[in-house]
């Protein structure tokens, strides 16, 4: 049995669009996910109203470090700097974050709720 996980995607407005095709992605290949959206003027008001499991944002968690399970962070603005990915406290950068890597840390994330090993935050 899968355990739903939370998803939530908080990009800046004027990326209203990647963020709602990203939502639509996860939503159709991983339909078990619960996908929510948020602007980022909105986010601490999100994460606390749907308290997700993995936030990707357009940027570093200062609302509530080590208290999210895997947090991406995924800079659109500036695409030469590498996305950071943190998932059970484990930090990693990558160059040119995929939606097939998104997937990956979405697949991550759910087997760290699946073994209740979600102790240390991002």
């Amino acid at each position: 049995m899968q355990h739903c996980i939370r998803v939530l995607l908080a990009y800046e407005d004027e990326y209203r669009a990647y963020r709602e095709v990203i939502s639509a992605g996860i939503q159709i290949v991983r339909p078990h996910v619960e996908v929510d959206i948020s602007s980022l003027e909105a986010l601490e008001e999100s994460i606390e109203r749907f308290d997700p499991h993995l936030v990707i944002c357009s940027q570093p968690n200062t609302y509530d470090p080590g208290g999210r399970p895997a947090w991406v962070e995924n800079s659109v603005n500036n695409v030469r700097m590498p996305s950071t990915i943190c998932v059970g406290g484990h930090r990693s950068k990558r160059a040119d974050l995929s939606f097939d890597m998104l997937l990956e840390v979405i697949d991550g994330v759910e087997r760290l709720v699946q073994t209740d090993n979600c102790r240390r935050g991002c």
